[in-house]
């Protein structure tokens, strides 16, 4: 479905009633001038002559011969020059907005059976790159949540914009369908592990089924037995390695064959 805005729609509803009003009162005028002239005999042939006349086609087989035919075809060639270039106008404003909406996180993400990544970080993005080689992953989506970042950081990945923690954040990523997820860690907070984990237990109420990876600086941290089901806990240089020396994060160990 199309989200126009609400300034968009009445620009729109705007052109439809001015076509509405030049196709009823230069038809009806046309029709009333020319009828019996020029072979016009129904009024098949008006509605022919307005959409050529408005679009200013011209081709030229149906013209008015007198002065109220004319006066009905200026009228129509005025508000259809008018008309049909703000439309184009309004739906390259609309294609622009859409494009700069995808760039800046703002739209949801609606497909299936994706790989969220959450924070873009440096590790994050040696990961995108490392997914982009696997062959498992390299054609599964791949949504980036990131607060961090104020546009997508390659065009072949979706971006969500927000903090990872925020349930509205979480449904634009459509997070409950992803297939396997990735916690990176924010170093902006004190405590960096508490605050990975509470994005942890929020991203477990809406997804119960996908591998989650997170980023803990302690692997062992106490606040994991209090965590709904297991998770799978990497610390930073492991993930690097892993990376560097082409394992896949040790996908034998990690990844769930399906």
């Amino acid at each position: 479905m199309f989200n126009l805005d609400t300034n968009l729609k009445k620009e729109l509803w705007f052109l439809v009633r001015l076509f509405v009003l030049s196709f009823v009162g230069t038809t009806i005028l046309f029709w009333v001038a020319e009828q019996g002239k020029n072979e016009i005999d129904n009024y098949t042939d008006v509605i022919w002559w307005w959409v050529v006349t408005s679009t200013t086609v011209g081709y030229g087989d149906i013209t008015p011969s007198t002065n109220l035919g004319r006066i009905a075809g200026v009228i129509a060639i005025v508000i259809g020059i008018f008309g049909y270039t703000h439309t184009i106008s309004l739906i390259l404003e609309w294609v622009k907005k859409r494009f700069s909406q995808e760039e800046n996180g703002v739209l949801p993400y609606k497909g299936k059976n994706h790989i969220v990544i959450c924070e873009y970080t440096a590790y994050a993005d040696e990961l995108i790159h490392a997914l982009r080689d696997y062959e498992k992953t390299k054609d599964i989506d791949r949504v980036v949540i990131g607060s961090l970042i104020e546009t997508r950081p390659y065009p072949d990945c979706h971006f969500i914009r927000g903090v990872p923690v925020s349930p509205d954040v979480q449904i634009k990523a459509n997070i409950e369908a992803a297939s396997a997820i990735f916690v990176f860690e924010n170093i902006r907070f004190t405590d960096p592990d508490v605050k990975t984990l509470h994005v942890v237990s929020r991203i477990m109420r809406k997804n119960t089924h996908a591998p989650i990876y997170v980023e803990l600086d302690n692997p062992e941290h106490p606040l994991l037995k209090h965590l709904p089901r297991n998770i799978i806990p990497m610390k930073s240089h492991d993930i690097l390695h892993a990376i560097l020396v082409k394992e896949g994060f040790d996908i034998q160990r990690y990844w769930k064959e399906k």
